[in-house]
């Protein structure tokens, strides 16, 4: 025996028959998303703070990295071994500030840029918020790219400590940005929002 619907307390639907569609709880973030917005905005802080150590440090900075390549490693700027800065700039006088002003030049080019790789990671992070794959891959194909140029090649110049800490950071925080824009829980997150609405 069948009973007649009756009408729901509230006024809604009569009870037994379906109401409206309640849309879905919007999904939680995952761990993972939440590990890559953070790796990813703290390698573009690593790269920014980098480039603001090289505009503050100006001329001082460039003399300090030109002295440590020479000094570390003579041979690979061309001189022969045990030769000393202080040596150079001794003999050279006015052509070692030249080296150094130029050497600055170089420096700030490469801080620009950097900064500039920045600012990019810092977008493709608020995309990324949501999983979106555009950001995903312009973070996959930016982060090498400031990995190979500027950083690497910071490093390689025997940067001093503060410029070399903030390159290793953003090399290090970069990777491992990399690796989690690709695991399966962001995929997953993605697909949920889009199933939820």
């Amino acid at each position: 025996m069948s009973y007649p619907p009756t009408a729901h307390p509230r006024g809604g639907p009569a009870m037994g028959h379906p109401g409206p569609a309640v849309p879905a709880a919007p999904p939680k973030k995952p761990g993972v998303l939440v590990a890559l917005l953070v790796t990813t905005v703290l390698a573009a802080l690593s790269g920014a703070l980098g480039s603001l150590l090289v505009y503050a440090g100006g001329k001082d900075l460039a003399d300090e990295n030109v002295r440590n390549a020479v000094d570390s490693e003579p041979d690979l700027v061309g001189l022969p071994a045990g030769t000393t800065s202080a040596d150079i700039k001794h003999v050279t006088g006015s052509l070692w500030d030249q080296v150094v002003s130029d050497w600055q030049g170089t420096m700030s080019a490469r801080a620009t840029i950097a900064l500039v790789f920045a600012v990019g990671l810092l977008i493709f992070a608020l995309g990324a918020r949501s999983g979106a794959l555009w950001a995903r891959v312009l973070i996959t194909v930016t982060v090498p790219i400031a990995l190979c140029f500027p950083h690497a090649l910071i490093l390689r110049d025997a940067a001093p400590t503060g410029l070399a800490a903030t390159s290793t950071g953003a090399i290090v925080l970069g990777l491992a940005a990399l690796v989690l824009c690709w695991l399966p829980p962001v995929g997953r997150y993605k697909k949920a929002r889009r199933a939820a609405g």
